[in-house]
């Protein structure tokens, strides 16, 4: 029964609370909040360094780039099938052949028609045709040089008779210009 009386007393009151504890209490809130705010930010630095965003972009814009190089591919692939399709056709190949070789069937006879000598009309398929231009001049100047030898000029900075001049006579000289080298 002694337990029954004390379950039913009321609780005693919580002791009044003085201004400095309430204080140190908000400053604890405040750093538990700073400490959460700083592990989640450190989590998503090692989420971020163990699983790079940056190789992820990369990656995107790479498939994306390679999307669009395939969707050009396809639009040759249909345009060479065409190409085909119409190359198998026996008119197509006879106007090809005569719009692009001037070529005629055996029963035809093909002619040409040439401007009238000496005048370039800018008109005309063949005006810039080397062969309506007389034969070249022969050059006058010489390719070799004379009596067939060439001549080889060393680097300014690595001249021979600059080392000849800077370069002692006798053996020693003899020795340092044969290991120039070593310079």
């Amino acid at each position: 029964m002694a337990a029954l009386a004390r379950s039913k007393r009321k609780p005693a009151p919580a002791p009044a609370r003085r201004p400095g504890v309430a204080a140190r209490e908000a400053r604890r809130v405040r750093s538990r909040r700073l400490l959460l705010a700083g592990a989640v930010l450190f989590s998503a630095v090692i989420l971020f360094a163990w699983f790079p965003a940056s190789s992820l972009l990369s990656a995107h814009s790479n498939l994306k780039a390679t999307q669009s190089q395939l969707a050009s591919l396809h639009a040759q692939d249909a345009a060479l099938a065409q190409e085909q399709k119409n190359l198998s056709d026996t008119d197509e190949i006879e106007r090809i052949a005569r719009e692009q070789y001037q070529l005629v069937s055996p029963t035809q006879a093909a002619y040409e028609v040439l401007p009238p000598a000496g005048s370039t009309s800018a008109g005309t398929p063949y005006a810039g045709d080397p062969g309506s231009d007389g034969p070249a001049a022969p050059s006058a100047a010489s390719e070799l040089p004379p009596g067939g030898v060439t001549t080889t000029t060393l680097p300014a900075n690595r001249s021979h008779a600059s080392h000849q001049a800077a370069a002692p006579s006798g053996l020693v000289g003899r020795m340092l210009h044969t290991l120039e080298f070593w310079r």
